[in-house]
C-alpha cells in the first residue's frame, strides 16, 4: 500500500470574499439611480438643516456608499431641490 504525502494546509490562505469595492465617482453614480436624495428632499419639504444632512452622510455611510465625496452629494442632492420644487 502506498502513502501519500499530504498536502500542506492551505488556512489563512483562502481569499474573504468582500463586497465590490467602487470609486468615489462610481458611488455617486450608484446614489443618483437609488431616489435616496428624491426621497430625502420629499420628506423634509425641500428643505434641511445640518443635523438632517449629517443624519443622511450617516444613512449613506452606512448603506455602503462609500468612498464617496459629501461634498459633490450636496450638489447632487441641490439638483434634486432644484428638479423637484414642490415635492
Amino acid at each position: 500500500m502506498t502513502m501519500r504525502k499530504a498536502s500542506k494546509s492551505k488556512i489563512g490562505t483562502a481569499e474573504v470574499s468582500k463586497a465590490p469595492e467602487y470609486t468615489a465617482e462610481e458611488n455617486i453614480q450608484r446614489l443618483a439611480g437609488t431616489g435616496i436624495l428624491e426621497t430625502f428632499v420629499s420628506e423634509n419639504n425641500n428643505s434641511w438643516d445640518h443635523e438632517k444632512w449629517l443624519a443622511l452622510c450617516e444613512k449613506l455611510t452606512q448603506k455602503g456608499f462609500t468612498p464617496i465625496n459629501f461634498d459633490q452629494v450636496g450638489l447632487v442632492l441641490e439638483e434634486v431641490r432644484a428638479r423637484y420644487p414642490n415635492i
